[in-house]
């Protein structure tokens, strides 16, 4: 049975001066990149923070690679590389991982360098002299159009701005709309600082000199830098890992250099199923990830010489023909809100599992539907039996004789995620699929 290791919260008091031998908690280790060239980051400076300040533990190597030892009570890993933002990684122990080298990737974004007319860092702020002059033209104006959007994925966000007026003393906050912009003009010459906040994000502090009031419309970009998610992954003797939740998959990276680790930075907080193939061989788990530092080790499953009956594999494992090796590997059906209609990735799922169930008559197959917890549990009970009944109407379509198949809905009684986000419910909507063998 796979070992998972989880970096949960929990609190781990700092040690006195002069127990030196148990100061070093956790061994972390990785690369940094450019978000955008994927070229290494060289010389960036990792310090660990704790309640006695900040303590340099690291620095990158000429190809982006690091390892660093934090000590403990360390709450955050700050990586600071000069002409780049600066990357915050939130820390939790576990003692399990205290001899465990934890791998991590960690992008990072160019900042952007002072310029008239055009949003920078205030980090890069330099000795600006603005000149007195005062317009007379009534119409001398500059029209802004600020787009604020997600650094990485691009996507617009829902943000406050907040315009600081030098001159006047003014502060005005506002927020962009649906599209993840907001209009602003400015009527005289002025140094005005930037706040803009998201949830989920690092905060982004600006300045804008304006210069130009010649009735010219400027748009600018905000790009906001989420707060990092990082998921390690030690499976030694994988050959692919990735990560599932009910609208995308997010396969997670073998990193160079380090052996049998596999790493992302995309994922957000929430739950999601993991899946690690083992040659022929899948196992899949349920994870949540938290804001900060995720870690799991899973040992390579024994080689049965009888058929699994808790590996899980994702599509591709499920396939007919002489090499198939379900037995009890599949993927859950996932629904709509409120809906037992199949969608058309189930469906490609239930085809292969009908090419199996026709090669293996004796074998049967357990079909319960499940729901979020949203609604009277009566009709949710209901609705699982139905969502069950059209997977066993799509199988038997296909040719799966009736006597096959065993149906159960049972509602919100077993729940694989919290019901606490429309994510976590996303995956409780589902039928599982349960493989018995013939004896």
């Amino acid at each position: 049975m796979a070992k998972l290791f989880v970096l949960w919260l929990c609190a781990i008091p700092l040690l006195v001066q002069g127990q030196q031998a148990d100061s070093s908690c956790l061994h972390i280790q990785g690369t940094l990149l450019d978000y955008a060239t994927h070229q290494p980051l060289r010389a960036a400076r990792l310090l660990a923070r704790t309640s006695k300040g900040r303590q340099r533990v690291s620095m990158s190597g000429d190809s982006g690679t690091f390892s660093a030892v934090l000590p403990c009570g360390t709450t955050a890993l700050s990586i600071e590389c000069t002409g780049y933002r600066s990357q915050s990684v939130q820390i939790r122990f576990s003692a399990n991982q205290r001899n465990q080298p934890i791998t991590v990737m960690i992008p990072f974004i160019p900042v952007d360098r002072q310029n008239q007319d055009t949003p920078y860092l205030q980090t890069e702020q330099t000795s600006y002299v603005q000149s007195d002059s005062i317009v007379s033209d009534s119409k001398a104006v500059q029209h802004n159009t600020f787009l604020v959007t997600d650094a990485i994925l691009g996507k617009p966000l829902s943000s406050s701005v907040c315009f600081f007026h030098t001159k006047t003393g003014e502060k005005r906050c506002l927020g962009t709309n649906a599209l993840g912009k907001l209009e602003r003009d400015f009527d005289q010459k002025d140094i005005i600082a930037l706040e803009v906040r998201s949830t989920g994000y690092q905060p982004y502090d600006g300045n804008l000199i304006i210069e130009q009031l010649n009735g010219q419309s400027l748009q600018h970009e905000i790009r906001l830098q989420r707060e990092l998610t990082l998921f390690s992954v030690n499976a030694p003797n994988a050959t692919y890992c990735e990560l599932r939740a009910p609208t995308k998959t997010i396969p997670l990276l073998a990193l160079s250099g380090f052996a049998n680790q596999y790493v992302s930075y995309e994922a957000v907080p929430g739950s999601y199923e993991l899946l690690v193939r083992y040659g022929d061989k899948v196992i899949r788990r349920p994870v949540r990830l938290a804001t900060g530092l995720n870690a799991i080790t899973l040992n390579q499953p024994a080689q049965n010489t009888a058929p699994a009956r808790v590996a899980v594999a994702p599509l591709q494992a499920i396939t007919a023909g002489p090499a198939l090796v379900l037995p009890d590997s599949i993927p859950m059906i996932y629904f709509e809100q409120g809906s037992y209609q199949l969608r058309s990735d189930s469906q490609a799922v239930l085809k292969q599992v009908a090419q199996y169930m026709k090669a293996h008559t004796s074998d049967t197959l357990r079909i319960t539907g499940h729901t979020d917890n949203v609604g009277d549990p009566k009709v949710n009970r209901t609705l699982s039996l139905y969502r069950a009944l059209a997977t066993a109407r799509f199988l038997t379509n296909q040719g799966i004789t009736d006597s096959q198949l065993t149906k159960d809905g049972i509602g919100s009684r077993q729940p694989i995620a919290p019901n606490d986000t429309e994510t976590n419910r996303a995956l409780n909507r589902r039928v599982s699929l349960k493989l018995i063998t013939a004896q």
